[in-house]
């Protein structure tokens, strides 16, 4: 059976939905602060890394497949320390 697009973002946002709560559980109470940039950089990090990979170290071809400027992709491989 082919996934659908929609699927695919229905499948990543329950990932994501579950992994919320599992941090938040984890947390045993205690305040989160900034929940949102947490999130927000540790996708975009492990996304850039992943796709870099898959494409052997491409940078440009990763920031066509992210549809980000090559410039903003570079930036942000230079500011998680990823690896290219």
């Amino acid at each position: 059976m082919k996934k659908t697009l929609k699927n695919v973002n229905t499948s990543i946002s329950k990932i994501i939905k579950n992994e919320t709560i599992a941090y938040i559980d984890k947390m045993n109470g205690q305040g989160v602060n900034n929940l949102h940039n947490l999130f927000i950089s540790e996708v975009e990090k492990s996304l850039i890394s992943t796709v870099l990979k898959h494409l052997n170290g491409n940078v440009t071809k990763t920031a066509d497949y992210l549809g980000i400027n090559r410039g903003t992709l570079i930036k942000r491989i230079k500011e998680y320390g990823i690896s290219a």
